[in-house]
This record gives C-alpha cells, structure tokens and sequence, in this order.
C-alpha cells in the first residue's frame, strides 16, 4: 500500500514540474497555427486566389513552432497578398513570414508590423533570406510601411544574400518573355538589434537589390540602429546598412536614419570615401543608384568617377583630376587625357575602341585617332579583367603615350583589325599597338595583354623611357614583339614571344634583365648599333630570367657593319651584352663590331668563346657541364681545371668482315645491314652523356685532374675533356619478317688539346652509357626489308612498341620510343603482343603479371592457352581472344575475366584464394644477418635472400633446400644478392659466414678500408656519381646524412628535372637542395613536418630514408608489394617504428634495402650515417625494379 501511495506521488510530481514547459509549448503551438489559419482562410497566395487581406488581430508568440512560410504563386493565379499589421508583433519565428513569390500579378504588403526574437539559421542555397521576405522574383508589387524588425537574428551558411526585411529582389526584362517589372517600396521601416551574418551580401534591409534591370527600389524615411553586418564573401565590399549590393535594376535611398552600426566583411575594408548606405554596386550600364537626390550611375552613362556618372568618357576625364575614371559599358570614343591632367582609367571589363570607321590608309589623315591619347599623367588598370583597348585605323595605335604613364596594371591593348600580311599590305592597315614617343615615360608596366595581329608592324615600340617591366605578355606572333629605340632600365617580368621573328629588338639600351621570359621561332633578342642611326644597341646586364631562340636567343649586330659595309674598327657604337646570370636557352651570335661578356648563368649552347677574364690570374671562368635542361653552368674555378663538354660521337657497326661470321644473317644482306646498322640513332642519349660530363666537372679535383694525368704526354697542352656518346650497334638476326640488333650507349672520355702546335686526343676512359629517360630511337632497316610506311612491331624486354616507318628517298626508317633502356631489339611486321595493361603491351603473360600494379588488370589480346605467371598482389586478368585461356590452372572463357585474389598468410603451405603458399625460413646465424623476401610465396615465385655479413666477415657457405631435404639451386646477383626460384614446399635457408683472409687493399679514401662492410657501397654510390666524398681523401662513414642531401642524390638520378619553387619555409631558393625538394614534394617522395618546414639540415633517421626510397620506389612505379607479407616482428625494436614508416620498413626489408644491425635491432630512430645511406642506395639501385 505504501509503495502504490509513493508511486503515486512521483507520478503527480512529474506532472506538476512539466506543466511549465508543456503549457509554454501548447501555447507556441496554438499562437502558431492561429496565425496560420489566419492566411489559410482567405487562401493567401494560393492558385486562383487572386488579392487578398490578412488582417493580424493580435500579438502573437511562436517561440519553439516551426512556422512554415508563405509562398504567393503569381504565376498560378495568386494576386497581392496585404497583411494589416494593426501594429501588433509577432514574436519568435524561425522562418520568414513569406518566402517570396513569382510572377504574374502577385505582390505583398506588409503594413504596421513588428517581428521580434526572430532567429533564423539556414544552410540552403537560397537567393535570399529576410524575416519579411525572403526572395522576390519578377512580382510586380512589394510594399513594407511601418514595418519593423527588432532584437532578432539571421545567420546564413549557405551562400545567400541577407537583409533585415528582404533578401534578394529581381525583377524580368525579356521582351519576347512576358516582361515584368517589379517595384519595391520600404518606408518608415526599421531594423534594430539585430545582427545578421551571411557567406553573401547582407544588407540592413535588403541584402542583394536588382538582379535584373527591370528592378525598381525606393527607400523612404528608414531606420537601422545597433545592428552587426557581417560577410564572408571574398569578392569586393559588399555590407551596406540600407542595401548590400545594388546590383543592375534602380535604387533610390531617401531620409535614412542609421547609428551605432558595425559592418564587417572578412579581409576586406569599405572603400574610402564611400557612403555606407551601399555595400557594392555594380550598374553594368543599366543601374541607377540615387542616394538623397544625388544620382551616382545613371542608365545611359558610360562611364563614372566615384559616385558619378558620365555620358562620354571625355566628359568624365574632364571631371576627374586626380581621380579613377571606370568604365560602364563597351565605348566608341577617341579618349585623349591633356597636359596637366592626372587620371586614373579602370577599364572595369569593358571594351573601347577608337570611333572612326576608317581603317584604311586612304582615308585623311585627321580621320584616323589613336584610342588613347596620354598626354597628361595616367594609370591604366582592369579591377574585373577582360577590359580590352583596341584600334581600328590604318596608322593609329590603341595607346599613344606623349606624356607619362605611371603604371599599366592591366588590360588587354590590340588592333583587332591589323591586316598586313608582309611589307606591300602594310599600308593596308598595320601600326604599333603602343607607341611611346620620345621624351615620354612610362614607369612602370606591372600586368596586361599586349597583342599584335599584323605581320609587319611591331607590337610595342618604346621611344622614350620605361623605367620597369615587372608583367604582362607581349605577344607578336608574326614580327618583333617589342622593339626598343629608347631607354628601358629594368625587365624584372613578364613574357615575351614572338613566332617569326625577334622577339625584342634593341637600338636602344636596356639597363637590366633581371626577370621574365623572352621566347622566339627567331632571335630571342636582337641587339642593334650604328653610328648612322645614333644606336648603341646595348643590355648592360642579364642577371636572370629566361631567354631562348630558335635561331639564337641573342645576336648583336652592328648595322653600319652588316648593311652599309663599313669597318667596325672606325665605328664608335658597338652593339654589346654582358650575361652574369639568367637562362640562355640557344645559340649567341655575335657579329663584328659587337661584343658579349658573361661570368655566370646556364646555356643550352656552350658560350666558352665570350668568357669573360677575370681579375686573379689564378682563377678564370669556365662553361661547366651540369645537369638538366641547360647543359652549361658559368662560373669561377681553378686556372687549371678544363672545361668537360658532350660530343656526339658516330654510331659504331660492325664491319663487313665481322658480319659475315654470323650464321642468322643471310650473306647477301651484309652489306645493307652494315649500312643500315651504322644509319641508327637515338639523341635523347645526350641526356645522359651530359650527367658523365657533369659527373667529372663537379669532381674535378679528382676526376677531371685523373684524366688530365692520363693524357699530359699524349696531349701536354690540355684545352678540354670531352665526353663523345655513340650507339654501339650488332645485328643479331635478320630476315624477311624480322630484325634483330643489339643496340649499347657507350661514350669514351677523350682529353683534347695540342702537342707540338698539332690538334691533339687522348681516350682516357670508355663505358656503357647509362640511360635512363624515355628514349626516341630511329632504326635505318635493310633496304627490302619492308616497301612501305606501315606499321613496324618493335619486342624489346618483354615489351612491343609500335614503330611508325617514314622514307626518304627509298629508304626507310622505324622510329618509336623506348622507356626500358637498352637492349636487344627485334622488329618485326607481325603484332607479338599477347596481354596489354592499360596501353602498355607485352609479349608475355609473366612479363604482363610482373607490370601489373596491385588490383590491376591485364587483358589477354593474342597467343595460345595456356599463360603461367605468378605474383603476390591481386589482379584481374580479361580475356579479349577467341579462344578459352588457361592461367595458373584457372580457365577464363572468351570474354570473360577472372581475378586471382592474394592473401598473405604465414602457414608453411595455405591456400589464398585456391592459390597455396609455402613459408621460407632462415636459420639463426653468427657474424652478420640474413633475410629471404617473400617469406611465404606460391610454386614458381622468385625469393630474394639478402646478406648482411659483419665487418671482417665473408658469406662461407649458402644452403637452400626444400622439405624433403633437396637442395634448391640459387643464382648469385651479387656479392650480397641470391635468388631462388620457390619449390612446391616449404624451404629452409643456412647461412654461415667466416672471416675475410684477404689484404685489404687501397681505396681512394683513407677512411675507408677494403674490409668495412660498407666499402663496396662506397665504392658503387661514388662510382655512380651519387654520393662525393668530403674532401679529396676523406668519405666520413660515420658522419650523419641531413634530408636535404638525401633528396639530392634521387635528384641527380633523375637528372635533375626542371620543377617550380618549393613551398617549405626553411628552403631558400637558392640552396644547393632547393630544386631536389621541390621536385621530391611534387611527386610525393617528400611531405615535410605539416608545418610549413622540411628540415633540410635535420639528420635524416634510419626510418625516414626507409620512407623515401618507398615512396621514390612508388613515384618509379617499382613493385613494393614485396613487403606486404614481411615479418618485422622478429626485431627487439620493431615496436618503436613510427606508424607511417611501417609500409616503409616491411618494403625496404622484403627487398633487402634494409637489412637490420648487429643485436636483431632496426634502430629506426637512429640517424643513418653516410655509410649507411650508401649502403641502402647501392642495395635499391640493385634489388628494386
């Protein structure tokens, strides 16, 4: 009985303690749906409904109701909708009272209403938001009087415009359309207290007005007090107390009353002097804004400056002293700015051009005009982009500067209509696009388009002074881009081109190159003296940038000596040019009576003879070989060092004699294949002949100085080590079907100089060229091979390529291109492909299987059943041929697909997916370490066996057997390196070491001896140019590696490709790193701290090397699937690898990369001594492919 009575108790306490809450709700609810019911009732804006009164008889509160809100259909029938406010409030809404409407005769007023405690959060993509109204579409009638917003607010994430009462306004102007234009009238309104936050324009009324012109706003006697404004909108300044854009329609602003209001826009500031009723406005040509019976931008002004409007752009210019005239619309106008006047023109996106309709030279000479005519102080700039200055007359340029310009920001400055075609149509209509006279200036050119349509005027001719270009493009694809007769002091910027001809052309001087890019089908630049024409012709100095030529990027010619056949030697004016930096991309001609000096930058062509002399006797500049798309670095060295240069040498073949010897070419083709053997040819090799040349210069005190010893009796007088490439060619195989030759890079090192006032050579060193970048080949073929241009089939390296045939007088040629080095090739007319991946062909199913990348597919396109291939990775393999197709057992149908799953495992023998596996184990060993990767694999699988002998210690015994005690043979790839193809069993492997009996022996460095475990690896990383020592004698195995190096070396291995600037804070542009970490940041080898920093100076660990030769393996497109089933576990020190540097680690020990310390440790966090970077680098360069 108790426990009923205490039940209920709690029961009627429960009761009493939520009344509050659910009396408050019951009252939202009925004040809610009463409102409600008061539109419904008289169907306010439904269809048909036609005009209709909602009379408001009461306050009412729908705090906590969601309010739907009104949609007045105009185009379904709904006419105006009048709420009479009766001065009554509503308190509490989350949604605007109306959403707004749509055409027809629709409208709605709202008189003598307050909203209060109005909160509203929307994240759609509305037009618009207001607590009135949210978005007006072409409705002809909007009235708000005496309507008041108060305490309220309006946030908005979704992009919309907000206002207090409205939010977005247009109405519709399409002629063929139904019309409709919409009026909006707001009077005796306020908002107070509010605070309305927007990604768009936001307004303390109306957020967007007039996205149409048939848009029509009048303010009258308004007031906003105590409001925030705030946008995220990037664009311009669009927060305004009244209206936040007024975009095209009209807008008239009278009596407004505002105070303690603050505006806000992220990042950007309320233009100066502007008044703050208006955020931005944007009249297109068609706006009209009225602010207190002061018209700023009228319908039929052209152009404005500030908040006036202007019919011409004259009359505006006349206005405007020192101020900014912005264009409305497109303009036919002759703008002339006169003496005294400082203007400023914004372009504003629009187009002016010249207004005579004479574009011939036949018409009077007054009738033609220049566009613009500067003869005051004038600045040129385009705020939006697209402005365009254009001339249409014979003789008239778009922009003619007898004055001073200040800056040309932007623009684009052509003559659409220049048609000369060569110097007989000049006369046509051709002229410079921008003359600057003499005497005239311009400071500074910073952005714009300059463009020349002609072919026999110039682009730009300066006559005067331009003291900067800092931008822009200057484009004049068929004559001279820019030609100067005047004084241009400074090129930091911009780009130059011109297909025909030269691209700058100078009779003038240029103070300074020191930026930009010039490019040209002819002459990059063109220097010019005379004494006839008072030109000196002269760059006083290129310290940076770009310029190129096809013909040459720079040639000097004295005019008097070329054209009026007079001796430079009595001439006063020489053309001249000195280089001390910069990107010469082409030959330098340099004729008499001209000079050219240059102490630095980087040449495509070798500049050796124009070498500047330097002040010590001791020193001198020389061209040095380097890497890259420039093959020569000028800089300062040793008196005695000698300049290294690529020389393309002749294709070696076999003779006659030699060829005879072999029994699969038949003897009656000997002598066409000799021909045509010696007919083959491959430049891109040059490539990597420049890495040899570059490879000896930066080693010069050793390398270079050795070849130099090599040579000093056969050539006692040394001027130069030359680097000479050469295909070494051996047909192999020839018949009517196929063609089989063995193509080698080679190069011969060759000192040359002179013995005895006699040209002088020696051959000092001879190796394979070691080639690496996607090579075009050209192979002559024996003539009968084939009679015409069809396509060839080239099989190289499991590979086929398709070899496209040209002819040259009977004889024909297969080029194509080979990206896998070289080796045997076989061409022949029939198609040997038998799966492709992607477009990628091969002419084997294992050669298909060993490309795949993990989940790929391979499609088999040719031969017979059955294809065996193993690989741990999962792929997909489609048969696209008519017959069934067997693989690894499995039976894939005609034009089915099958896709072979792979699942590590760690059983001595499992089952992945029908596929069984068989574990590899490695016996405990003493004196160093030993890994197999994979540790599980199917039958036929390779597995790598990896030694780590320790220091003194040599391999004494390798045993692999199978599980029934067989021994399984090995193959040896290296002193550290065994391979073994898996048996179908599980297999044991016994290493035992023993200790090295041998000598040491010398090498070149004094800390390195013959028995370190690390010497061969010094000895292969030196060797390949990958790593230097610290000094002549000295490699500091113990001494720590930074990043910066370590990105260096996989730099140099991809010859240094051209990259844009790194982002990383803490990598100066000019450190010896800073290419190799952009490059290595580009292609995801490198990522830096997520701080901004790389830390190229920091000590590279053990783990972070591990994860950039992964990824460097990734970016190469090497297999790393060898670590998915590595065991890492097995190391006391596995735990401490840093999470990301896992996938790393179990890669780098699979492929033998990483082969752990003494102890069973992987010391992750350890830094990586240079002994052991280059034990890491020579053992990937080895195992990983």
């Amino acid at each position: 009985m108790k426990r009923r009575l205490l039940s209920a108790f709690l029961a009627v306490m429960m009761v009493l303690t939520m009344a509050p809450v659910a009396f408050a709700a019951n009252t939202a609810t009925s004040d809610g749906e009463a409102l409600s019911k008061l539109f419904t009732d008289v169907h306010a804006g439904e269809s048909g409904s036609g005009n209709v009164t909602v009379t408001i008889d009461k306050d009412y509160n729908l705090t906590g109701y969601q309010w739907t809100s009104l949609t007045v259909q105009g185009y379904t029938g709904a006419g105006v909708v009048t709420v009479e406010g009766n001065n009554h409030k509503i308190t509490g809404l989350n949604a605007p009272l109306f959403a707004g409407g749509f055409a027809g005769a629709s409208g709605i007023v709202v008189k003598d209403l307050t909203l209060t405690d109005v909160t509203i959060n929307d994240s759609t993509s509305n037009q618009g938001i207001g607590a009135f109204i949210n978005n007006v579409d072409s409705m002809p009638k909007i009235e708000l009087d005496n309507c008041h917003l108060t305490d309220s607010s309006i946030v908005s994430n979704g992009g919309a415009r907000v206002g207090g009462l409205i939010g977005w306004t247009s109405g519709y102007n399409n002629p063929n359309d139904g019309p409709v234009d919409t009026y909006v009238t707001i009077q005796n309104c306020s908002v107070e207290n509010t605070k309305i936050t927007a990604k768009g324009s936001v307004g303390g009324i109306i957020g967007h007005a007039g996205a149409n012109p048939a848009t029509y706003h009048t303010f009258t006697n308004n007031t906003v007090t105590d409001c925030i404004l705030n946008s995220t909108d990037d664009g311009g300044w669009r927060v305004g107390v009244v209206v936040g854009t007024a975009n095209v329609g009209e807008v008239t602003i009278t009596g407004t009353k505002e105070s303690n209001n603050t505006l806000a826009q992220t990042g950007k500031t309320a233009p100066e002097g502007q008044s703050n009723l208006y955020g931005r406005f944007v009249p297109n040509g068609t706006g009209k804004l009225v602010i207190d019976d002061e018209a700023s931008f009228g319908t039929d002004y052209v152009a404005a400056v500030g908040t006036n409007g202007y019919k011409t752009v004259a009359a505006a210019v006349a206005e405007a002293d020192g101020k900014t005239v912005t264009l409305l619309k497109d303009v036919t106008e002759n703008v002339v700015i006169p003496a005294g006047k400082t203007i400023t023109l914004d372009l504003n996106g629009k187009k002016i051009v010249n207004s005579t309709t004479a574009q011939d030279s036949k018409v009077a000479d007054d009738a033609r005009k220049h566009t613009i005519t500067n003869n005051g102080t004038l600045t040129i700039m385009d705020s939006v982009g697209g402005g365009v200055v254009d001339n249409v007359s014979h003789g008239r340029a778009a922009l003619y500067n007898n004055g001073t310009i200040t800056e040309i920001k932007g623009g684009k400055f052509t003559r659409s209509v220049d048609n000369s075609t060569d110097s007989e149509s000049a006369n046509g209509n051709s002229w410079y696009v921008v003359y600057n006279a003499e005497g005239a200036t311009i400071s500074k050119i910073s952005n714009g388009e300059f463009l020349a349509l002609g072919h026999f005027s110039s682009l730009f001719s300066n006559c005067g002074t331009i003291d900067e270009i800092s931008g822009g493009t200057f484009t004049q694809d068929h004559f001279i881009a820019f030609k100067n007769e005047g004084t241009v002091n400074k090129i930091s910027g911009g780009v130059f081109s011109s297909t025909d001809e030269s691209c700058i052309q100078n009779w003038g001087t240029i103070g300074e190159i020191c930026g930009g890019t010039i490019t040209a089908g002819s002459l990059g630049i063109w220097n010019f003296s005379s004494d006839e024409y008072k030109s000196n012709g002269t760059v006083e100095k290129i310290s940076d940038g770009v310029i190129s030529g096809t013909k040459a990027a720079i040639r000097l010619s004295n005019y008097d000596v070329e054209y009026l056949n007079k001796s430079a030697d009595s001439l006063k004016n020489w053309a001249s040019t000195t280089i001390v930096g910069g990107k010469i991309n082409g030959a330098l001609k340099v004729g008499n009576g001209t000079s050219v000096s240059i102490s630095g930058g980087y040449f495509t062509v070798d500049p050796t003879e124009y070498l500047a002399t330097y002040t010590d006797a001791d020193k001198k500049y020389i061209a040095k070989a380097v890497t890259g798309d420039y093959k020569f670095h000028v800089e300062l060295a040793d008196k005695n060092d000698l300049q290294v240069v690529p020389v393309a040498g002749a294709t070696s073949a076999p003779s006659k004699e030699e060829l005879k010897n072999n029994k699969d070419i038949p003897s009656d083709q000997v002598d066409n294949i000799v021909t045509a053997a010696k007919a083959v040819s491959a430049p891109e090799i040059s490539k990597a002949a420049q890495e040899v040349a570059a490879n000896i210069s930066d080693n010069s005190n050793t390398l270079g100085k050795q070849y130099q010893d090599a040579a000093k009796n056969e050539v006692p007088n040394q001027e130069k080590i030359e680097v000479r490439t050469y295909l070494d060619v051996e047909p192999k195989a020839y018949n009517k079907s196929a063609y089989t030759l063995d193509i080698t890079p080679k190069y011969d090192v060759v000192v040359v100089g002179t013995k005895n006032g006699a040209t002088a050579k020696k051959v000092v060193a001879s190796d394979t060229l070691k080639v690496t970048n996607a090579t075009n080949v050209s192979i002559q073929l024996p003539a009968d091979f084939v009679e015409n241009t069809d396509t060839l089939y080239v099989q190289h390296k499991g590979h086929e390529y398709d070899a496209a045939v040209t002819a040259n007088n009977g004889v024909y040629t297969a080029n194509f291109t080979n990206p896998h080095g070289f080796s045997p090739f076989t061409i022949s007319k029939t198609s040997q492909t038998v799966a492709t991946i992607g477009t990628d062909k091969y002419t084997s199913f294992a050669d298909a299987v060993s490309a795949v990348p993990a989940n790929g597919t391979i499609e088999i396109t040719g031969g017979t059943s059955p294809y065996t291939g193993t690989a741990n990775k999962t792929f997909t393999v489609s048969n696209k041929t008519s017959a069934e197709i067997t693989v690894n057992g499995q039976k894939i149908a005609k034009d089915g697909s099958y896709t072979f799953k792979y699942t590590s495992s760690s059983s001595s023998g499992g089952s992945s997916s029908g596929k069984t596996t068989y574990k590899v184990t490695t016996s405990a060993v003493n004196n160093g370490g030993v890994n197999a990767s994979p540790s599980n694999a199917e039958k036929g699988a390779t597995i790598t066996i990896t030694l780590s002998p320790d220091k003194g210690y040599k391999l004494d015994k390798l045993t692999v057997t199978d599980g029934s005690g067989k021994t399984v043979s090995t193959v040896k790839k290296s002193d550290t390196v065994y391979t073994f193809t898996m048996p179908a069993s599980a297999v044991k492997v016994g290493v035992s070491y023993v200790k090295a009996t041998e000598t040491p022996s010398k090498t070149k460095f004094n800390d390195v001896s013959a028995n370190d475990w690390f010497a061969s690896a010094v000895d292969y990383v030196t060797g390949k140019g990958m790593m230097n020592g610290t000094a002549d004698n000295t490699f500091s195995p113990k001494a720590n590696t930074t990043r910066g190096m370590v990105v260096t070396v996989l730099y140099r291995l991809e010859n240094q490709p051209s990259t844009s600037a790194a982002s990383f804070t803490d990598v100066a542009s000019g450190a010896y790193y800073a290419n190799a970490v952009a490059w290595a940041n580009a292609n995801g080898i490198v990522s830096g701290y997520g701080s901004g920093k790389f830390g190229p100076n920091d000590k590279v660990t053990r783990e972070q090397l591990a994860a950039i030769l992964y990824r460097y393996a990734q970016y190469k497109k090497y297999d790393v699937s060898v670590g998915e089933d590595t065991n890492i576990l097995s190391y006391d020190d596995a735990q401490s690898i840093s999470s990301y540097a896992i996938p790393a680690i179990q890669w780098a020990c699979g492929a033998g990369v990483v082969t752990g310390k003494s102890g069973s440790k992987l010391d992750p966090k350890g830094n990586a001594t240079r002994a052991e970077v280059a034990a890491m680098l020579m053992r990937f360069c080895e195992n990983v492919k």
